[in-house]
């Protein structure tokens, strides 16, 4: 039984191939208009189920932008840019020594243990 839920499908193998190399951190709606010129039956919710399977393996983030989710198979330490206008969505990367917290929160008594930066503006291809 625990062998079948870590069966590797086609639909998860075109799912990932879909995924693996990008940069654009699409949403599941993006993801299956994406698959369907490869498995035209593919149902949304087999791309659900996937992704999830795939974010359970550990090869994809999931970022969350306006209660939407996004998929990330850059799994590095970045943060994202997030432009307000076209919404597309960049990868960050921070140096680790570079401080991006305030280092007032340790002297008011919080712990930190991890962060989650995003930036937004206007990216270059939609100006100011």
């Amino acid at each position: 039984m625990a062998e079948n839920r870590r069966r590797h499908t086609r639909q998860l193998e075109v799912i990932w191939e879909a995924i693996k190399e990008g940069t654009s951190h699409p949403t599941a709606d993006q993801i299956y208009e994406k698959v369907r010129s490869v498995i035209p039956n593919i149902s949304l919710g087999t791309v659900y189920r996937n992704l999830q399977k795939l974010v359970g393996e550990g090869k994809l983030q999931v970022l969350t932008l306006d209660r939407t989710q996004h998929f990330d198979p850059t799994l590095e330490r970045h943060e994202h840019f997030i432009c307000e206008k076209c919404g597309q969505v960049y990868d960050v990367f921070v140096d680790a020594k570079e401080m991006i917290l305030s280092s007032s929160l340790s002297h008011e008594g919080f712990t930190v243990s991890s962060h989650r930066l995003a930036l937004y503006g206007f990216c270059k291809h939609c100006g100011k």
